[in-house]
């Protein structure tokens, strides 16, 4: 029989034939030993081909007690003993991996379910920009040959005749945006008409995003070739393609932070004046400095940079310089800067402060740790301070810990998670299986088909998923994608300092603009030793990073959240503070 015929014959049997009898029902437990001695029922049926323990918790079918009786983690292997304890043959090349899923292949399982490809354009971009001297499509807008093959832009004259893209365009005029998107432009209309004018292929990108890393101002414009308009004016420029878009703009200034102020030069008019608001409180919320020039001085009667540039390259060339020039005085002078903070300094100053600390503190509501039982000890939820959690090894300090985090970035809160043991995919595969449990037991399914941190991991396992099974793990994927953007997960291995951890949070406030993010350290014990002192005892290390994490939650006005290992000594004692290792 092939490997489905065997696993559902497996799955009938009893496991009396290799498991003890218990000695009041059902069969000893072979994760815990229940149903050995004078009491305990041992494992027992509860449903269809499913057993469990009441006093370990274990929950499975015969194949998942043959993998603890003879500690088989890997699915072929518990399939193979199940065959050779039942007396059934399996045909050897459905052990092959992909063998009866002629159909399927792992890539594209797991891309459908947790990814969508993008097309590479780059060949395409290279065929039209070789073509580009058969329109003089870019001279009328004023664009040069530099500046053409500075950003690889490009000419189609077979545009309309792809049955992918607009028929309406005869030729057409590329600008990449990325190797996956770019942007086409009708040349066979009239700019200013209100035919079909451009179609964007891929996800919509910022135009000349890597601008925003260089040390000069960058004008921020509506179009594409308004963005090269001002490039060819002298000054630099990126175009978000449309007013409704500026979350993209977003997107790539929470990666990199400009050297110098941004430019607001949207279109001129009612709307792009709109849209430059909306994009200048969204820059005050993340400390970006930026200009919004009078549009009327910049554009006077044209309606944007290339309306400009065709009609005035002169005048437009002089607006670009003169801006630049201004953005100067969005740096204040240092000397004065420190003067100022010196002066916030005095007591009158701190009284202020301190009442507005109080308001503050009486508006800011408690963060649940998604347990309420956990809420209720911590008098409401978790405040700005230290925490420890602390237990016996494997008990599961990591996983709850997680599980807190996971239920903090729900809430929209920003969590840095340092993990100086488990890798950033294991703890991902951890909150992903937790999210199948979750999705199955919300909407009254199997809860079978959820699947262990492995079998989310483990890409060789999706070959012998059911569809309902994919499904469940898709959902899963997709409820973790809402709020896995709140979730920052830094690696260690044990080479982390609580200095480091102090740089990342600065780093991270800087880029985000979210000043209260919340810190995990799992764990305390190997955190590294402050620069310095290196030959300090284990005790006098942990002393020093507990200190080092109060100061931290103090300095930043936020919960420090880290796990901690037992002395071996207290493992039998009621907990209390000095069973945390080495404190």
């Amino acid at each position: 029989m092939n490997r489905e015929e065997a696993r559902k014959y497996i799955k009938r049997q009893n496991p009396g034939t290799f498991l003890d009898k218990a000695k009041e029902t059902g069969f000893i437990c072979p994760e815990c030993g229940n149903g050995s001695g004078k009491k305990g029922t041992g494992i027992e049926l509860y449903e269809e081909n499913r057993y469990h323990c009441f006093s370990c918790g274990f929950d499975g079918d015969v194949l998942d007690l043959i993998g603890l009786k003879f500690h088989i983690a890997d699915y072929n292997g518990k399939l193979k003993k199940g065959a050779e304890i039942y007396g059934i043959t399996i045909d050897d090349d459905s052990f092959v991996p992909g063998a009866g899923l002629k159909k399927k292949d792992a890539g594209k399982i797991i891309n459908k379910v947790v990814s969508k490809s993008e097309e590479d354009y780059s060949g395409y971009y290279e065929k039209c920009h070789a073509a580009v001297d058969q329109t003089d499509y870019f001279k009328k807008r004023g664009i040069g040959k530099e500046i053409i093959d500075r950003f690889n832009l490009g000419y189609d004259p077979t545009y309309g005749s792809n049955s992918k893209w607009n028929p309406a365009f005869e030729t057409a005029v590329i600008f990449p945006t990325s190797k996956n998107s770019f942007e086409a432009r009708n040349t066979m209309t009239d700019p200013n008409s209100e035919g079909a004018r451009h179609q964007k292929t891929g996800s919509t990108k910022v135009f000349n995003a890597a601008a925003l890393s260089e040390e000069k101002p960058i004008f921020v414009c509506e179009g594409v070739f308004d963005a090269l308009s001002i490039i060819e004016s002298g000054g630099q420029a990126v175009s978000i393609g449309s007013g409704n878009n500026i979350k993209n703009l977003l997107g790539e200034l929470d990666k990199v932070i400009p050297n110098k102020p941004l430019i607001l030069l949207l279109d001129n008019d009612d709307k792009g004046k709109e849209y430059a608001d909306k994009l200048a409180e969204e820059l005050e919320k993340r400390n970006i400095p930026f200009l919004k020039p009078d549009l009327m001085e910049f554009l006077g009667d044209y309606h944007d940079p290339n309306d400009r540039l065709m009609h005035d390259r002169d005048g437009l060339t002089a607006a670009v310089k003169k801006t630049i020039k201004e953005t100067d005085s969005l740096f204040p002078d240092p000397q004065e800067e420190a003067r100022q903070d010196y002066l916030m300094t005095s007591a009158g100053k701190s009284v202020d402060d301190f009442i507005g600390r109080v308001h503050e503190i009486a508006e800011r509501p408690r963060l649940s740790t998604g347990f309420p039982a956990v809420d209720d000890a911590l008098d409401g939820g978790i405040y700005t301070g230290l925490y420890v959690i602390g237990a016996i090894s494997s008990l599961g300090k990591t996983t709850l810990a997680l599980q807190i985090a996971d239920s903090l970035a729900e809430q929209g809160r920003h969590v840095l998670f340092f993990s100086l043991e488990q890798s950033r995919y294991e703890l991902m595969s951890k909150s992903v299986s937790r999210e199948t449990y979750k999705y199955c037991r919300c909407n009254g399914l199997d809860q079978r088909l959820a699947k262990s941190n492995l079998g989310i991991l483990d890409g060789r396992r999706w070959f012998d998923y059911g569809e309902d099974e994919l499904s469940v793990m898709g959902s899963a994927f997709k409820a973790y994608r809402k709020y896995a953007e709140n979730l920052f997960i830094y690696e260690g291995i044990g080479n982390i300092r609580v200095s480091e951890i102090r740089e990342k949070l600065k780093r991270h406030i800087q880029i985000t603009g979210n000043k209260r993010p919340i810190i995990f350290v799992d764990y305390l014990q190997i955190l590294q030793a402050p620069e310095g002192h290196e030959r300090a005892t284990d005790k006098q290390v942990v002393d020093y990073n507990v200190t080092a994490l109060k100061q931290l939650s103090r300095d930043f006005d936020i919960p420090v959240i880290a796990v901690s290992s037992l002395n071996r000594q207290s493992y039998g004692d009621r907990i209390n503070m000095s069973a945390f290792k080495e404190s």
